[in-house]
Order: structure tokens, then sequence, then C-alpha cells
């Protein structure tokens, strides 16, 4: 690489993936790899690299609009409640509003007309209880990471190499299993994290510089105070998304996408039926 090129490969938002493992038995292989669902830098070149070398590439659910559109609905048309919001300290109500600007801020429309003293409802409260509470969390969040210039998705940027590239798509779940495992996740968690909502900047920036590191160990140390970190969204779906993409390793030239979460539970899977599992990063040339 010239002196010209490493410059602009420091400056550009274009990086490598290194949460990539090689699964091979039986002189077969394919490829294991760690997504990340929001990310401030596109990692296409990387990604290429390793889909042009498999016929079959796997993601854990549906990413097309009409399925995103059902997440949507589910989150919403169900309503929530307000154990999240009145679980809260007042601190952590104003921070969540200064994170998000004057989206749950009160306004009165008509001061002069009306000057009396009044307690309207605060838009936060009344926003928990309108939606279930991991779409109140997500949105919230996701809002954070994209005015942090998280505005890319490996696992959307795969999914359109994938279909330029003209390979073989398999989604593992439903989106109605997804959804399931959202609809588990403990209120107490989510509850947890808005607490520590000062540390939200330090946690994306670690998990960041981690990430294109591919050191899985930390990611896993750092990410334990995470609402998805629990059984619903890790431990139950683990066996499935394994028995579900074990048929296409099998048979070799696969990749199959799935959240950083689950590669320890599934490397072990693949190693207890004989699997060698050995990370692999692309050399840049």
């Amino acid at each position: 690489m010239s002196m010209k090129e490493r410059i602009f490969s420091l400056f550009s938002k274009k990086r490598e993936i290194r949460t990539t493992w090689k699964v091979e038995k039986d002189g077969r292989h394919g490829f294991l790899a760690g997504a990340a669902h929001f990310f401030p830098y596109r990692l296409t070149t990387s990604l290429r690299h390793y889909i042009r070398q498999v016929r079959v590439v796997c993601f854990e659910g549906p990413l097309d609009e009409s399925s995103m559109g059902q997440v949507i609905r589910q989150g919403t048309e169900k309503g929530g409640n307000t154990a999240i919001y009145e679980a809260l300290d007042p601190q952590t109500i104003e921070k969540i509003k200064d994170l998000t600007g004057d989206l749950f801020r009160p306004s009165d429309p008509f001061p002069l007309i009306f000057p009396f003293p009044s307690k309207p409802l605060d838009p936060l409260a009344d926003y928990f209880k309108s939606l279930r509470p991991w779409m109140a969390f997500f949105q919230i969040w996701s809002n954070f990471l994209k005015q942090k210039g998280w505005k890319y998705s490996v696992d959307l940027e795969a999914l359109k190499i994938a279909r330029h590239l003209r390979r073989e798509v398999v989604f593992l779940e439903t989106i109605d299993e997804q959804i399931a495992g959202l609809e588990g996740i403990p209120v107490d968690r989510i509850v947890r994290f808005f607490q520590k909502i000062d540390q939200w900047e330090k946690w994306a920036e670690a998990h960041s510089r981690l990430y294109l590191r591919g050191d899985l160990e930390a990611m896993m140390a750092m990410s334990q105070e995470f609402p998805s970190r629990c059984p619903s969204i890790v431990e139950y779906r683990d066996p499935v998304l394994f028995d579900r993409m074990k048929g296409y390793f099998e048979k070799g030239a696969v990749m199959a996408f799935v959240g950083t979460t689950h590669i320890p539970g599934i490397q072990k899977r693949f190693q207890a039926e004989g699997y060698r599992v050995t990370q692999v990063s692309r050399k840049e040339e």
C-alpha cells in the first residue's frame, strides 16, 4: 500500500471487519461474522472480499422495509407502561431530555391566555407509556448513536453486497421470532442502562474501537450492562441460530452474520461438533 493510500485509509470511513472466524471441517469451510447493527464506519471492501468466496449468506432475520415496518407496528400498537419512567430518578430524566434535544420538552402554547399554574403531562412519560419497553429504549439509543455519526449497518451493507453479487440469501429467524426475543428483555435492565446514561458515549467509543480490533473477549465484557445481554436475546436464540445455519456450513462456502453476542455460544457449538474455528483478518494489500 502506498503512502497516499495509507493516509486515505486513515481518514476514510471505510475499515476492515475483524470479527470474522473461519469455520472448517472435512475440507469444507465457511465464515462466521459478528455484525454491528449500528456502526460509524463502512466495511464495504472487506465484506466484499469474504462474500465473493461463498455461495450462501445467512443473516439473523429479515432486513427489508416490510419486516422493519412490522417491528415498528409491534413496538407501538400494543403500547407500553410507565414502569421505566417511574423507576427513573429526576436527574436521569433530565439527562435523557438533554440527549434527545427538544423532543421530550413540554411546551405551553397559550402562556398568556391561561397564566394559571399547571403541571402538564411530561412528554417523556407519555413516550414510555405509548411504546413497548424495548421499542422505547432502542429508539432513544439509536437516536443517540445516529447523532454520533453511527449511520451505517454491517448487516445491511453485507446484505446489499450479497444481493449485488447474486449470492443466495438466507434469514435464520422470522420477524415474529425476533420480536418475541425483544419482548423478553427485562425492564429492570433497560432502567439500569438509562441510569448509566453518562457512560453511553464512553461505551459507544469503546465498542467501535474493540470491534475494529476484533477483540471479542473485551467486547463481551464491556457489553454486560446492555439491555439485550439477556437470555431471551442471547442464550435462548444461540441454539436456534446454530441449528438453522449448521446445514449450510456442512456444505461449505457460506458466511453467516450474527450479533457479536451470539459468537461465543455458536463457536462452542461448532467446536463441540468437531469444527475448527479460527479468527481471521483480511490483510490489506
